[in-house]
């Protein structure tokens, strides 16, 4: 038979589960509203929370009275989920959403300091390149068409050659 004391030690416990639980799942829902991400990644948001709910409740559990499942405690969960929801939930959700959007800020900021040394570097050390062979690309392309033109101009001489040298000799003998 557990004593009063015992019974009221774990009831303390649980009902610190339950708020530790209440905050993870403003975590989450501060987490979600931020990110507002749909299919398997809201699945695995989902079960990451569960999981997380399940090791604290079976912590808080184990930790208070080795595992021993009584009413109190399933109560306990509740009245500390339910305190936490009432008393602090909205305070917190707005702190976290306020954190999110702060760290999204600032990676956003980091991110611009990150891409303006590689711009600079674009534009001064590679585009350069870019426009120098681009360039020359054209003249090439140039180059090869009057490169190919003499070419042409002997096929289709040979071509021609010999109704060339028809119309002459028919012209010589008339």
């Amino acid at each position: 038979m557990e004593t009063l004391q015992f019974q009221i030690f774990v009831f303390s416990i649980t009902v610190y589960g339950g708020i530790i639980i209440g905050l993870i799942y403003d975590i989450y829902r501060a987490v979600k509203g931020v990110h507002r991400s749909k299919g398997l990644i809201t699945s695995l948001w989902d079960i990451l929370f569960l999981l997380l709910t399940l090791l604290i409740a079976v912590w808080a559990i184990f930790s208070s009275n080795y595992g021993d499942l009584r009413v109190y405690v399933f109560i306990g969960f509740m009245v500390g989920f339910f305190l936490y929801e009432k008393i602090i939930s909205r305070i917190a959700v707005a702190f976290f959403s306020y954190l999110l959007e702060t760290m999204r800020g600032m990676v956003k900021r980091g991110s611009r300091l990150i891409v303006i040394p590689l711009r600079f570097i674009w534009y001064f050390f590679v585009r350069p390149f870019y426009i120098i062979k681009d360039f020359f690309s054209k003249k090439l392309t140039n180059a090869k068409k009057k490169a190919t033109l003499p070419k042409k101009l002997l096929r289709d001489a040979r071509k021609y050659y010999k109704l060339i040298i028809k119309r002459e000799k028919h012209k010589q003998d008339a």
